[in-house]
């Protein structure tokens, strides 16, 4: 969370949120490509969907795993124009790897990005450590370690048994979470009722994203209401670079 990767006039960073989340809680993290060194074109797919960016996440034991969709996707590719100090912004779901829990225990998780940013050309990003806490709420972790409820959060929409589960992850403390679980269930109107929350819109961004889900009433809705720079993870246009403030770390 302290340093920025650069290559060729381009920068990937990854940013966290919370540096601390508890395993009864979703986790997401941001990532930014920003053109530091002249306009560039560069792959609009910064989402885990598409394939270009890819998260992985090494645990306390060593082992590394990928931040991954349940599902293959095939996508023709799609670029975006940055123009000089400007950057595309993304929230990503550190949720699953395939469908299984991406988190196994609570610990110290070092998180990094790479994204083929254009042809010949792969950034990678600052590595951000995530600590991931026994959660509070033992029945909540224990749903996010359901695989019907990961593939309905993942998707957006109630899959197999997951709708109890997902009622209660609903009702969380956490807005991420709550957000999350509510696109499942198509609870829009308890999504509209946390108006301009960054926590609603990053959970919208980053289980909607843009160009990956095609036109969606629910992301749209919530871009109506965002601040600056949580419209461009919602519509997945650019944003001058600078002109908001940081991500807490």
């Amino acid at each position: 969370m302290t340093s920025d990767a650069q290559g060729g006039g381009l920068e990937l960073r990854l940013r966290l949120p919370a540096a601390s989340v508890p395993l009864d809680r979703v986790a997401f993290a941001e990532v930014e490509v920003a053109a530091v060194g002249g306009a560039a074109t560069v792959s609009a797919r910064l989402n885990l969907i598409e394939g270009d960016l890819e998260v992985e996440v090494t645990g306390p034991d060593g082992r590394v795993a990928r931040a991954t969709w349940p599902w293959p996707a095939d996508s023709a590719l799609r670029s975006v124009a940055l123009a000089a100090g400007e950057r595309l912004v993304a929230a990503v779901p550190l949720v699953s790897e395939g469908s299984e829990p991406l988190f196994p225990a609570p610990g110290r998780y070092d998180v990094v990005a790479c994204f083929a940013a254009r042809p010949g050309e792969t950034l990678t990003s600052n590595t951000a450590v995530l600590v991931r806490t026994a959660g509070e709420d033992a029945a909540l972790a224990a749903d996010l370690r359901d695989r019907d409820v990961v593939q309905s959060l993942l998707g957006a929409g109630v899959i197999g048994a997951a709708e109890p589960a997902l009622e209660r992850l609903a009702e969380s403390e956490d807005a991420g979470t709550a957000a999350a679980a509510r696109l499942a269930l198509s609870r829009t109107d308890a999504l509209e009722a946390a108006d301009a929350d960054p926590a609603v819109s990053r959970a919208v961004a980053a289980l909607l994203p843009p160009g990956a889900t095609g036109n969606d009433e629910r992301r749209e809705a919530i871009a109506s209401r965002a601040a600056p720079r949580d419209v461009a993870m919602l519509s997945g246009r650019p944003i001058e670079d600078g002109t908001d403030a940081a991500v807490e770390d």
